[in-house]
């Protein structure tokens, strides 16, 4: 073989090898391109599992998303955990997510006459003002060490989650997609709050905030998350002669939920020994009206209900923010307008 015949060779093959380093390049290039465009947009697609979402604005326009809607949003990621009822503190972690004001701005927003209902495959609820939901205020904060009740110096940001420390939430964590409260000071919040399996977001009209007063051994002021938590277990309803159904929890509940040291595992567990002894049920009104009731009628009572609902809505006035009535009471001792509920007469107190 010639010089030049093997010179013609080389040459090919130098010219093959630059065509397929060309071609390379050229896919590489193409892949790349969306990332060099915008490099964000590969880094904000989240690895999801199968979980669906549904959006419900204020005028009942609804966009429900799937998983790889949900990871293509812009995500957000910050600590948080919470203090349950008992005390113990739960969950305190890195949580990656997408915030409630990215989501509901899909549905035109809310605003502050607005207010937003949070719900659960389970049926559990909740609902937040604007002010919580969308401005991350009005929330009682713990010491993520001791658990201890501190003040919080800068909002918080709602977040649907989907990660908690990098990983899918699974079913026990409340996952696909758990509502969480993220910080930079990374301070608790209430455990009821966590709504867990999370599949409908709702604008809905405004809410109030309220307070219930509860005196006794164990005093609590329960807050109308807090009672709309607990009506997700402990509920009773009564129809009145006008076919109005009223819903709320029943007296004997709340009751238990203050008695004392007994309960300090599950406050709302009754105690039946101490409602034997006898002491007496306070239910006041915001007029200083007191209706009362022996404990040993209160006990166990599921037609006793403080009602928080008519017709599915919140109480109107005078009603609002709660009403005693049920079956088991007369015309007169259904209070409306009640703010506390007092035990006195408590053996050994």
């Amino acid at each position: 073989m010639t010089s030049e015949k093997k010179s013609r060779i080389a040459g090919k093959y130098i010219l093959a090898i630059l065509i397929i380093c060309i071609i390379v390049i050229g896919v590489v290039v193409w892949q790349a391109a969306p990332l060099l465009v915008n490099p964000a947009k590969k880094a904000s697609q989240a690895y999801l599992p199968p979980m669906s979402l549904t959006l419900i604005a204020l005028n009942g326009t609804q966009l429900v998303l799937n998983q790889t809607d949900i990871g293509s949003l812009p995500s957000f990621e910050s600590e948080g955990g919470l203090e349950n009822s008992a005390g113990a503190l739960q969950d305190n972690a890195n949580y990656t997510g997408v915030t409630l004001s990215t989501l509901l701005a899909l549905v035109g927003g809310m605003n502050s006459s607005c207010a937003l209902n949070v719900t659960a495959s389970d049926g559990y609820n909740m609902v937040f003002t604007y002010d919580q939901a969308v401005e991350g205020l009005n929330f009682t904060t713990y010491n993520p060490v001791n658990g201890t009740e501190v003040p919080y110096s800068q909002p918080f940001t709602m977040t649907l989650a989907y990660y908690k420390n990098g990983v899918n939430l699974t079913s026990d964590d409340g996952g696909p997609l758990r509502l969480v409260f993220l910080g930079p000071q990374d301070l608790l919040t209430d455990g009821h709050l966590w709504v867990k399996w999370v599949t409908t977001l709702q604008i809905i009209p405004s809410v109030l905030d309220w307070t219930l007063v509860l005196n006794g051994p164990n005093p609590y002021n329960m807050t109308r998350e807090y009672f709309e938590a607990g009506l997700s277990w402990h509920n009773a309803t009564w129809t009145d002669s006008n076919g109005n159904l009223w819903f709320g929890i029943p007296l004997w509940y709340l009751v238990g939920f203050i008695e004392g040291p007994a309960n300090t595992t599950d406050r709302m567990e009754f105690n039946d020994t101490l409602a034997n002894e006898g002491y007496t049920v306070n239910v006041i009104n915001g007029m200083g009206t007191i209706q009362s009731f022996n404990s040993t009628y209160v006990a166990y009572n599921d037609n006793i209900i403080v009602a928080e609902e008519l017709n599915g809505a919140p109480l109107p006035a005078p009603y609002w923010p709660l009403r005693i009535c049920g079956s088991g009471l007369t015309g007169s001792e259904m209070l409306v307008n009640v703010v506390e509920i007092q035990m006195t007469n408590v053996p050994g107190s």
